[in-house]
């Protein structure tokens, strides 16, 4: 089948709808690992097509050396792809700025400005171009970049090296897409009535104008606060790619592979079709092949539509074969564990967990206890021969409250009776109200908002409330000598009673807390992500907490003065901003158990050393049991899953869905609610697992607590989480052995 345009667009709209296809139906979770390979598949396309060209025309025409300009800007924009994958999906940090990614990207501006720029000059001189449309063109170009730049600087802070760098870059972009805009707007404009070069230049165009939106989206994503969405810049970017392509694609069908004919031909016959075909004003390294083919070449199918099959089907090979574990489409991220095949009978228990967002790690490390738990509660009730079998459904919340209800009504309508979670405290005080008026019990193993702490309801917690963790840094802040505390905190029902709680204890001890920067807490997966526009968009909060800081240090010196940070995975881009201002690194700071453990501070060194340098203490509740073998097996295994030290969560959790399994067990032959929560009460407060004693106070949560306080050490240029105190009955201690008050264990 002969290559026409027809074929060669419908090619194009196929590939572009394929290769974004994956990147928009993936997981939030999975959506960077997939973009960044989809892009490195079509930039190595592209590079590969232009390579092809600059092979095939030897440098014998002005277009030979303008499409070896264009080859080696192609493969610098492959290389800084390459190492861009590295930094989000091998090495998970931060990209130094600039980075050596930017550093290629831009160098390969001044090669396809020479492409575009020498195509330029000589099809002027065949054409002769329309000024007005040049000057359009260059006003145009020059609104786009003064616009651009006006956003960039009512959004960044001038005052410091990164950022000054940070802004240089993130002008730099636009500012040279609209520079090649320029010469690519005029060609196409002006040669549309010529066919034969019109398809490629239509390509060539539209790929650059893709770029200038994805390079421009960020100032969309910020103007509108959708956050979330800017992972659609990756759509344009791997669609760029493929248009380019395309255009490379009808340039070797129809201009070099038949010129390479056109010079096998004998001598005479090239003269004569040497004068037909000559351009206007008849440039000899102009020649314009013609458009007929033999019909041997009509037997053969193009070289360059085989390079893109190939590449394509290695494409699909890498995405379906070789990563099939962590390929999924979708936004639930539902997994079904099923019950024990002999079992007589199967209860299905459901969970709710944030395992994509803001508190991913937490959801993740739950995740991982209640696979353990589920496997130990079925082995168990086989052995004393329960004749019952437990199932779990387990369904991604993203960190995002507005996702609890749609996902709580799908668990309702497979009669799950008993869920495990929200993780969160927002996301629970988002779906109560549903629980409560259709009998569903929820049973959260890390939400610890005061505020959710009523009786009667169908809410209970595994956790004691904030509180108890409010009395603990207070303590831990007046221990240290701090006299003043400036908080920054997300501002969501966990967020704001922390606060609240810890602000109250502080005082009692004869602290004083000012005025701090609250946050709107950000949701989905672009919460917690490490790309630039995130960084960016904490700019301001820290530049008004670093004022405040300032005024503090004035007044009581540095000694006297802690930040206390409520947050969850957005305490990575927070401290990596963080370290640029001058005050913010002089005083020490105090987290909760939404930062602590968090396994993205130590992996990113600028957010290590920030925490390291600010001696940075987080609490968390402690589970540690003395003698309990059990307690240290579940906590290697799970930390043997998720490849990190898991917060205490994880294993209250694991005693969660136990307690769930032995309710049900326990109250199979009702269907009523409130004998159900009865059961599961009665259950709690006779039940000791591997975080201890369970026993519910008459909120229905935790009734006994104590906190370890982590904090990140600098071992030789090694981050690691390191517990510092144990917070106890109203004292700090070193002392990690502290039994709680247990009655007999049920398994």
């Amino acid at each position: 089948m002969e290559l026409n345009r027809r074929i060669l667009f419908t090619g194009l709209v196929l590939s572009i709808i394929l290769s974004d296809s994956i990147i928009f139906l993936a997981t939030d979770k999975s959506r960077d690992f997939y973009s960044n390979w989809i892009i490195n598949i079509n930039s190595a396309i592209a590079a590969a097509l232009a390579i092809f060209i600059v092979f095939r025309q030897k440098f014998r025409t002005l277009h030979g050396k303008a499409h070896a300009a264009l080859a080696i800007g192609l493969s610098l924009w492959l290389c800084a792809e390459i190492i861009w994958a590295m930094y989000e999906i091998v090495w998970q940090i931060v990209a130094p700025v600039p980075s050596v990614a930017d550093y290629l990207w831009l160098s390969a501006y001044g090669f396809l400005a020479y492409y575009l720029f020498a195509t330029y000059k000589e099809f002027n001189k065949k054409f002769r171009f329309s000024k007005k449309v040049l000057i359009a063109s260059i006003i145009g170009g020059v609104i786009f970049v003064t616009y651009i730049i006006g956003v960039t600087t009512s959004l960044s802070v001038l005052s410091t090296h990164r950022s000054l760098a940070m802004f240089g870059v993130m002008i730099a972009y636009p500012t040279l897409d609209a520079i090649l805009m320029v010469p690519a707007i005029v060609i196409l404009l002006d040669i549309r009535k010529e066919p034969l070069w019109f398809t490629p230049w239509i390509c060539e165009s539209l790929g650059l104008l893709l770029i200038v939106l994805s390079d421009s989206w960020f100032a969309l994503v910020v103007l509108t606060s959708l956050t979330e969405q800017f992972w659609l810049s990756s759509l344009f970017f791997a669609a760029h790619l493929l248009v380019m392509a395309a255009g490379l694609v009808w340039y070797i069908k129809y201009l070099t592979l038949h010129h390479y004919e056109y010079e096998q031909q004998p001598q005479q016959q090239r003269k004569m079709t040497n004068s037909d075909t000559r351009l206007h004003n008849g440039h000899s390294n102009m020649i314009v092949p013609p458009p007929a083919v033999s019909e041997k070449r009509k037997k053969r199918i193009p070289i360059g539509t085989i390079i893109c099959m190939v590449l394509i089907l290695f494409a699909g090979f890498v995405v379906y074969f070789i990563y099939p574990r962590i390929f999924s489409f979708g936004n639930a991220n539902i997994e079904i564990i099923p019950a024990s095949a002999s079992s007589k009978h199967t209860i299905i228990l459901g969970a709710l967990l944030s395992l994509s967002g803001a508190s991913a790690t937490l959801g993740e490390s739950e995740e991982a206890g209640l696979k353990v738990a589920l496997r130990d509660v079925n082995e168990s009730f086989k052995k004393t021969h329960t004749n019952l079998g437990v199932g779990l459904i387990i369904e991604d919340t993203h960190t995002n409250p507005a996702f609890g209800i749609k996902e709580l009504k799908d668990l309702a309508s497979k009669g799950i009776r008993i869920v495990i979670g929200p993780s969160t405290s927002a996301e629970l005080e988002a779906i109560k109200d549903y629980a409560n008026n259709n009998g569903i019990i929820l049973l959260s193993p890390s939400s610890t908002a005061p505020l959710l702490a009523t009786s009667g309801d169908n809410i209970f917690r595994l956790v004691p409330d904030d509180t108890h963790q409010a009395e603990a840094i207070a303590t831990q802040m007046r221990k240290d000598g701090i006299r003043v505390v400036i908080p920054m905190w997300r501002a969501d029902v966990y967020g704001d009673r922390l606060v609240n709680s810890t602000k109250g204890d502080f005082q009692m001890l004869g602290g004083t807390v000012v005025d701090g920067v609250g946050y709107a807490p950000p949701v989905g997966h672009f919460s917690a992500s490490l790309d630039r526009i995130n960084l960016v968009l904490w700019d301001q909060q820290l530049k008004s907490l670093d004022s405040k800081v300032t005024q503090a240090i004035s007044r009581y010196g540095t000694e006297k003065v802690g930040v206390y940070i409520v947050a969850f995975d957005e305490v990575v881009p927070i401290f990596i901003q963080a370290q640029d201002l001058p005050s913010l690194s002089k005083v020490r700071w105090y987290g909760s158990d939404g930062s602590v453990l968090n396994s993205g501070l130590i992996r990113n060194v600028e957010a290590a050393k920030f925490a390291a340098k600010t001696s940075f203490l987080n609490p968390i509740y402690a589970i540690r049991v003395s003698h309990n073998n059990k307690t240290n097996l579940v906590e290697s295994e799970i930390q043997n899953m998720i490849a990190r030290i898991p917060r205490s969560y994880a294993s209250v959790a694991y005693d969660s869905l136990w307690i769930a399994a032995l309710t049900e067990n326990a109250s199979r032959a009702t269907n009523d609610i409130n004998t159900l929560t009865k059961t599961l009460v009665q259950t709690a407060n006779s039940y000791t697992g591997i975080t201890g004693n369970t026993t519910l106070n008459e909120a229905g949560d935790r009734k006994y607590a104590s906190y370890d306080f982590w904090g990140v050490r600098d071992n030789n240029g090694v981050f690691t989480w390191e517990p510092v105190n144990r917070y106890y009955q109203g004292n700090v201690t070193n002392n990690y052995e502290i039994v709680q008050e247990a009655t007999p264990t049920n398994h």
